[in-house]
C-alpha cells in the first residue's frame, strides 16, 4: 500500500514537473485530430475572406468582358425572361460582326422554346423569293461555264441543276414557311455556328430532363477532354466528393443544352459551382469526368480551346497543363495548384461586380438591330419623300439612294444565305456541307462596312445641298446614319478579340452567389474570374492546417523553453510572441506568396498553449480555486462557482448588481396533504425520513432542468424551488431558457410519477398514489442579484419587486387551474426570441390580474409546452380558449364604455369549445363561470379586464 502510495506521489510529482511540456503535446494532437477532421472550417472561412482581402488585388485581362442580361436590358428589350431565342441570335450575329473572339453562355437552353410568327412575314418571304432566284442564276451560270469548259457533260449538268433547282425551291419553301411557324431555335442555332466560338452548357447533376444516347455520344466523342492523365483516379473520387457535399437529394448526372444547338457549338462546359459550407463561393472544379472523358468547366473549357493545351495531367494536389500556347506562339507548362479534394481556389477581383472586367449592357447590342431598322427605313422615306423644291440635279442626287436600298436588300440575301449554311458539324468538328468560310465572312462583313461607311458619306453630302431644310427625312437619315456608325465602332472597340461571357445579372435574377467580396454577386462574373485567374497564373496555393500547426507548436515550445526560469509577468509576455508569430507567418505567407494555411486551429493552438501555461503556472502558486470550490459548491449551483472562479473578488463583496433577468418559483400543489398522507402511512417518524428521501428525488430531477436551461437554484424552502435566469452568466434569451425549463420540469415530474410510484403514499380514499405536482410562476424584469449576506455567512441570490411577483404568480394557477404561469414581460422576451422560432412556445393567453399587494396589473399566459410535443387536441383547444379571451377582453381599450354582453356569450361558446375538445382544461371552466356570472350580475362600470387576487 505504501509503494503504491509512493508511485503514485511520484507520478503527480513528475506531471507537475513537466506540466508545461506535456500540456501543449497534448494540445498538438488535439489539435491535429481537429485538422484532420475539418473541425473550425467555417471559422477558417471567414480568416480567409480577411486574408484574401489584405492580400494585393490581381489585374484583370482587358479582353474579358462580360455581356449583362441585367435590369435595364429587360426593360427594354423584353420584361418577360427567358427572352425569345431570335433576340440572342441576333445578339450573337452582331458580336461576331464587331469581332468578338469568343462567347461563352451562362444559360441553360435544356428545353425547346414554343414556335412563333415571323413578325416581318411578306418581307421575309419577298426576301427569300429573290435570294432563291439570286441562287439559281449562280448555279446556272456555274453549270453553263463548267459544259462550256468541258469540265462536266451536259447529262451531268442536266442532273445537277435539277438538284440545285430542287434544292433552292425547297429550301424557299421551307423558309417561307417558317415564317408561319418560326422556329427561333433553329434560328438560334444558325447563330451559334454563325458566331462560330460559342460555348453552351452541361449540367452534371441529375435534374430530370433525359436525352437521347445518340446525343450525348455526340458530345462526349466531339466535345469531351480525351487528353487528361488521372492515373489514381483523383478528379472522380473530387467530383463525387462534391456531390455528396450539396446534399443527399442531388446525384451525378449529364445534361448537355439542347442537342440542335450542341451540334453548331463550338464547345460545352458544366456550370456547375462549388459552396463551401457556409454559403461562399471560394472555389471551382475544372473538369469532371464522364465515362472515362473529361467535360471542362463551363469556362476553362473554352480558355483549354484558346490556349490549345495538348494535355493535362492530375498530380496530388495541382492539374498540370502540358504545351500550353503563349501569345508569342512558343509552349509552355501551367501547373494549377488545387486544394485537397481537386478544386482551384479562385483569386477574386475586390472591386464590386458592375466594377470588375468591361461590362456591356444586351441592350446596347440589340439596339443595333432597332438602329439598323431605323437607317433602312429613313433609306426608304428619302425615296418617298416630297422633293419638289429642289432642283433636277439634287432631285436625282438623292434618288440615287435606291442604289442604297437595292444594296441592303443584297446584303439581308447574303445574311439568310449565310445562315443556310449552317447546318451544324460531325463528330470530329467539321461543318456539314462545307459550312461558312472564311472568305465568306469577309466578303459579307467587307460589304456591310462599306456600305454603310458610303451610305454615311452620301447623308453628309445630301444635307448640304440647296433647299435641304425643305426635306425633312434628309436629317433623319444624317442622326440615323451617324449614331448607327458612331455606336458600331464603339462597340467594334469594346468587342474587337474579346473572351466574353454572357449570362443574367438582373436583380431578379436566382443565378446570384456570395464571394468574399460580395453578399449577392452574379454568378456570370464567376467565369470571368476563372479565367482571369488562370490566365494572370495568379494562383492561390492551400496547404494543410497540420502546416501551421506544426508552426505555432515549434514556436510555443521554444518559448517555453527559453523562458522557463523567468518571472511570472514575463512568461506571460513572451508567451504573447508565438501566437502573434503564428498569425503573422501564415498571414504573410498568404499576402506575399499567395500560399493560404488554414489559421484558425494554429491560432486556437498557440492560445490553448498560452492559456494552458498561465493556468499550469497559476496551480502551481496558486491554491485558491480549489478552496472556493470547496467553501461554495455545496450550496450555490456550478455556475456561481464558475463565476467565482473567474472572479474571485467577488466572494468578498457584499451587494449586487442589478440587471434584467427572470424568477421561477415552484411549489407542490396540496403539499400539507400529502405530508399528512406519508405520515399516516408511515408513522411521524418514519414518514418523516420517507418525505425528505421523496424530496430529495422530486427536486433534484425539477432542479435538474432549471440548470440544464442555465438556471441557478437560489434556494429551497420547503417544498418550494427558488431559481433565476440570466446570472452569473448573462443570458440575452433569459426568458426563453426559464419558460423552457418550466416545460422540462413538467415532463421531469411527470417522469418521477412513474418511476417512483411505488415510493409515494397510497390515497385511501382512492386507492391510488399520491402524486406530486407542481404550479410555476415565472416573471422577467429589473432584479438585483449578487452575494447577499456577511463574510462569515455570503448568499447569491435575487431581490426587487420583480422577484416578488413571480411568487405571487405562481399562486394564480390555483385561481386558474393552471400549473406554468408567465407575467407579459416573460411572455413577450420568449416568445420573440430567437431560439423559439425552432421550438414554438405555446400559451393560452389568460386576462389581466391583481397580485396581493401590487396595484399595478398584469397580464398572464399560462404555458402548456413546445408545439412539436403537444397533442393536437390540446394545440385545438388552447386556440379556442385564446379566441374566447379575444372576446372576453374586447372593449379593455375603452374602459369607460359599457362592455357589450354579447361579447361574454361569444367568449362562453368559445371556452365551452376548448373545455369539449380537451375535457383537462380547467381554466375554460374558470372562464365560463365569470362569464355567466357577469351576464347574470352585470359588468363593472370600468371594464378592464382585470382580476383582482384576494390571496396569495
Amino acid at each position: 500500500m505504501k509503494t503504491n502510495a509512493n508511485s503514485v506521489n511520484k507520478g503527480s510529482s513528475f506531471f507537475s514537473k513537466h506540466a508545461d511540456v506535456l500540456v501543449p503535446v497534448v494540445l498538438l494532437v488535439l489539435a491535429a485530430f481537429a485538422a484532420i477532421f475539418h473541425a473550425f472550417s467555417k471559422m477558417d472561412l471567414r480568416f480567409y475572406n480577411i486574408m484574401l482581402r489584405l492580400s494585393p488585388e490581381v489585374e484583370h485581362i482587358e479582353d474579358l468582358v462580360i455581356v449583362d442580361i441585367d435590369d435595364e436590358s429587360i426593360a427594354s428589350i423584353d420584361k418577360n425572361w427567358p427572352w425569345p431565342r431570335d433576340i440572342m441570335a441576333d445578339v450573337l450575329i452582331r458580336m461576331k460582326e464587331f469581332g468578338a473572339a469568343r462567347a461563352v453562355f451562362d444559360i441553360e437552353y435544356l428545353t425547346p422554346s414554343e414556335k412563333a410568327v415571323a413578325d416581318d412575314l411578306e418581307q421575309t418571304a419577298r426576301n427569300e423569293i429573290d435570294s432563291a432566284g439570286q441562287s439559281l442564276t449562280e448555279s446556272v451560270d456555274t453549270l453553263f461555264e463548267a459544259v462550256s469548259q468541258g469540265t462536266i457533260s451536259s447529262d451531268e449538268a442536266k442532273t445537277a441543276l435539277e438538284d440545285s433547282i430542287g434544292g433552292v425551291l425547297y429550301e424557299m419553301k421551307r423558309n417561307i414557311e417558317d415564317g408561319f411557324n418560326k422556329d427561333n431555335d433553329d434560328y438560334f442555332a444558325r447563330a451559334i455556328q454563325f458566331f462560330g466560338n460559342a460555348n453552351l452548357t452541361v449540367n452534371m447533376r441529375n435534374i430530370g430532363i433525359r436525352r437521347e444516347d445518340s446525343e450525348n455520344a455526340y458530345v462526349n466523342e466531339r466535345f469531351l477532354f480525351s487528353n487528361v492523365s488521372d492515373p489514381h483516379n483523383l478528379i472522380a473520387s473530387g467530383n463525387a466528393y462534391s456531390v455528396r457535399e450539396e446534399g443527399k437529394t442531388v446525384s451525378a448526372g449529364f445534361i448537355p443544352a439542347l442537342d440542335r444547338l450542341v451540334r453548331r457549338a463550338a464547345g460545352v462546359g458544366f456550370t456547375n459551382v462549388v459552396v463551401d459550407k457556409d454559403g461562399t463561393r471560394r472555389r471551382v472544379e475544372l473538369l469532371c469526368e464522364h465515362e472515362g472523358k473529361y467535360v471542362g468547366q463551363l469556362a476553362f473549357a473554352p480558355l483549354a480551346a484558346m490556349l490549345d493545351i495538348q494535355s493535362m495531367e492530375r498530380t496530388s494536389h495541382s492539374l498540370l497543363l502540358r504545351g500550353v500556347l503563349s501569345s508569342d506562339g512558343t509552349r509552355h507548362d501551367v501547373r494549377i495548384p488545387l486544394d485537397s479534394h481537386g478544386r482551384m481556389l479562385i483569386n477574386w477581383l475586390m472591386e464590386p461586380y458592375e466594377n470588375s472586367f468591361v461590362h456591356i449592357p444586351i441592350w446596347r447590342i440589340y439596339n443595333m438591330e432597332k438602329e439598323e431598322a431605323v437607317l433602312a427605313g429613313a433609306v426608304q422615306n428619302l425615296l418617298s419623300a416630297d422633293l419638289g423644291l429642289l432642283n433636277e440635279e439634287d432631285r436625282e442626287k438623292i434618288l440615287s439612294a435606291q442604289d442604297f436600298a437595292y444594296e441592303y436588300k443584297n446584303l439581308e440575301h447574303e445574311k439568310s444565305r449565310l445562315l443556310r449554311k449552317c447546318r451544324g458539324f460531325d463528330v470530329n468538328g467539321k461543318a456539314l456541307k462545307g459550312g461558312i468560310t472564311d472568305d465568306d465572312y469577309e466578303n459579307y462583313f467587307s460589304r456591310r462596312r462599306k456600305f454603310f461607311s458610303r451610305l454615311n458619306e452620301f447623308a453628309q453630302s445630301v444635307k448640304n445641298i440647296s433647299s435641304a431644310e425643305s426635306v425633312p427625312e434628309i436629317s433623319r437619315l444624317c442622326e440615323a446614319s451617324e449614331g448607327f456608325c458612331r455606336d458600331s465602332q464603339t462597340l467594334e472597340e469594346m468587342l474587337s478579340g474579346s473572351f466574353c461571357f454572357i449570362g443574367n445579372s438582373a436583380t431578379s435574377s436566382t443565378d446570384l452567389g456570395v464571394t468574399p467580396f460580395s453578399k449577392r454577386y452574379p454568378n456570370l462574373g464567376t467565369h470571368a474570374n476563372i479565367v482571369n485567374t488562370i490566365l494572370q497564373k495568379a494562383f492561390i496555393t492551400e496547404l494543410s492546417a497540420l502546416w501551421g500547426i506544426a508552426l505555432a507548436f515549434v514556436f510555443s515550445m521554444l518559448c517555453i523553453v527559453l523562458c522557463r526560469n523567468m518571472t511570472q509577468g514575463k512568461k506571460n509576455a513572451v508567451g504573447l510572441s508565438y501566437v502573434i508569430a503564428t498569425v503573422c507567418i501564415i498571414v504573410a505567407a498568404m499576402v506575399f506568396l499567395r500560399i493560404y494555411i488554414p489559421v484558425f486551429i494554429p491560432l486556437l493552438l498557440a492560445v490553448c498553449i498560452y492559456i494552458a501555461e498561465l493556468v499550469v503556472n497559476f496551480i502551481r502558486v496558486n491554491g485558491e480555486k480549489k478552496h472556493l470550490r470547496t467553501s461554495f459548491g455545496s450550496y450555490v449551483s456550478p455556475l456561481v462557482v464558475a463565476e467565482l472562479e473567474r472572479h474571485p473578488e467577488k466572494a468578498k463583496l457584499v451587494g449586487g448588481e442589478s440587471k434584467i433577468m427572470t424568477a421561477l418559483f415552484s411549489d407542490v400543489k396540496t403539499f400539507s396533504g400529502f405530508t399528512e398522507t406519508i405520515n399516516n402511512v408511515a408513522g411521524e417518524d418514519a414518514g418523516a425520513e420517507q418525505l425528505v428521501k421523496i424530496l430529495n428525488i422530486y427536486l433534484g430531477a425539477l432542479s435538474d432542468e432549471i440548470m440544464n436551461c442555465k438556471g441557478t437554484i437560489d434556494k429551497y424552502v420547503g417544498d418550494e424551488i427558488v431559481s433565476f435566469f440570466g446570472a452569473p452568466i448573462d443570458d440575452p434569451d433569459n426568458a426563453f431558457s426559464a419558460c423552457e425549463a418550466a416545460v422540462r420540469m413538467l415532463k421531469a415530474e411527470e417522469k418521477f410519477n412513474i418511476e417512483y410510484k411505488d415510493m409515494l403514499p397510497v390515497i385511501k380514499s382512492t386507492g391510488e398514489p399520491f402524486y406530486l405536482h407542481s404550479r410555476v410562476g415565472l416573471n422577467t424584469g429589473n432584479m438585483v442579484v449578487g452575494n447577499m449576506g456577511t463574510e462569515k455567512k455570503l448568499n447569491y441570490t435575487i431581490m426587487g419587486n420583480n422577484v416578488n411577483l413571480a411568487s405571487r404568480l405562481e399562486g394564480t394557477n390555483k385561481v386558474y387551474g393552471s400549473w406554468i404561469m408567465a407575467s407579459d414581460s416573460t411572455w413577450k422576451a420568449a416568445s420573440s426570441s430567437e431560439k423559439n422560432k425552432a421550438k414554438n412556445l405555446v400559451a393560452r393567453h389568460m386576462d389581466f390580474v391583481r397580485v396581493v399587494n401590487v396595484d399595478k396589473p398584469v397580464r398572464i399566459h399560462n404555458l402548456i409546452g413546445f408545439e412539436g410535443d403537444i397533442p393536437s387536441a390540446r394545440l385545438e383547444a388552447a386556440q379556442l380558449f385564446n379566441e374566447g379571451m379575444k372576446w372576453y377582453l374586447n372593449g379593455i381599450e375603452t374602459p369607460a364604455e359599457k362592455k357589450n354582453h354579447e361579447d361574454f356569450k361569444k367568449a362562453i361558446a368559445c371556452f365551452k369549445q376548448a373545455a369539449e375538445c380537451y375535457p383537462e382544461d380547467l381554466s375554460s371552466d374558470v372562464f365560463i363561470k365569470r362569464c355567466s356570472d357577469f351576464l347574470r350580475e352585470g359588468t363593472p362600470s370600468v371594464w378592464d379586464g382585470v382580476f383582482t387576487m384576494s390571496q396569495k
